[in-house]
């Protein structure tokens, strides 16, 4: 059976409260007679028995859920609330079926005391797999120095890392101007959070940490030779390595080059499976989401099993540190920032 890592929820509870906070994400424009609300938030409370059906048709065993818009608020007691709210609201859905559903802990950044108290606070439920993070945290980097005793204590803990675009459009007018937030900008924000974490050597300074980066890692498979050769950072490994330690989740709408890059860049070990849920119903059934993986003429009867079945498991195992495959040799030289 598969664990989908990448499918979300949204309590009407928190969506009240980030909508009263002014939380949003560019994708989802305040829908009109939603009273200025996001769709997402105004949102009724979901039948949880069409999901679970959605998910038995589908061979999906386990959803890990988590919400499109985190609780980052400059305000310490707003972050604090929001996030608190957010993930009770989660833990609470998650306990209807507990067999079937957990949940990403949403963290109150950039209160780095704050979010390591939250994890205190919701990591020991058993419902709580791992934590979430934005690919940016109010427009800063999630890699920046700041957040390093945040890194600290998840590296203590072993925990499961999600990254997600915030839909930021990366502060850029040529995407967000143009409407490409969502269908472009997402998959550059993936990249360059992966680029900045490998930049500032995260995964080798905490190393019992597991990143899951979504979306294929974005366009990250297509540059890995190229970071090599002209990343200007002097790093302990090359980035290439580095890249190879994280893990990626299969949500791709269901696009065979996507899949072939990230299948010959990380390797059959580093996928694991995702959904996007409901995001990509309005694209195609749950079930067909991943049928992607298993009917791909790409891939190996043996690989199909490695990205639909075993990764994930060895992903949850917090006794297991598996290590990055070698890529070729290949150089680059300088010094990276903030280190």
């Amino acid at each position: 059976m598969i664990t989908d890592v990448h499918a979300h929820c949204f309590p009407p509870r928190y969506g009240v409260m980030a909508a009263e906070l002014g939380l949003s994400v560019r994708q989802y424009a305040p829908a009109e007679g939603s009273h200025g609300r996001p769709a997402a938030y105004a949102a009724p409370p979901e039948d949880i028995s069409k999901r679970i059906s959605a998910m038995d048709e589908a061979g999906v065993e386990r959803q890990i859920l988590s919400h499109i818009v985190a609780p980052y608020l400059e305000d310490r007691k707003k972050a604090i609330a929001a996030a608190s709210l957010l993930n009770d609201e989660l833990k609470a859905f998650c306990a209807n079926y507990p067999d079937r559903l957990s949940f990403w802990a949403a963290l109150p950044l950039p209160h780095v005391d704050a979010a390591i108290e939250e994890m205190k606070r919701v990591l020991d439920d058993p419902g709580a797999v791992g934590v979430t993070l934005q690919c940016f945290c109010l427009g800063k980097s999630i890699a920046v120095p700041e957040f390093d005793s945040l890194y600290a204590e998840l590296d203590r803990r072993a925990a499961v890392v999600l990254l997600h675009p915030c839909q930021n459009a990366i502060g850029s007018a040529f995407i967000g101007d143009w409407g490409l937030t969502a269908c472009l900008g997402a998959s550059v924000e993936d990249s360059v959070a992966a680029a900045h974490l490998i930049i500032r050597e995260i995964p080798t300074r905490f190393p019992r940490i597991r990143f899951i980066v979504p979306h294929f890692g974005g366009i990250l498979p297509m540059l890995l030779q190229r970071l090599d050769g002209q990343l200007p950072f002097q790093l302990t490994e090359k980035p290439s390595i580095t890249a190879r330690r994280f893990f990626y989740d299969t949500v791709g709408w269901g696009s065979r080059a996507a899949l072939a890059a990230a299948h010959m860049a990380f390797g059959a070990e580093r996928l694991v499976p995702g959904s996007d849920w409901p995001v990509l119903l309005q694209h195609e059934s749950y079930a067909t989401t991943f049928d992607h993986i298993r009917e791909s003429d790409l891939l190996s009867d043996a690989d199909k099993r490695l990205i639909l079945h075993h990764n994930v498991q060895q992903l949850l195992d917090k006794h297991t540190a598996p290590e990055g495959r070698q890529p070729p040799d290949q150089g680059g030289a300088g010094r990276a920032p903030g280190t």
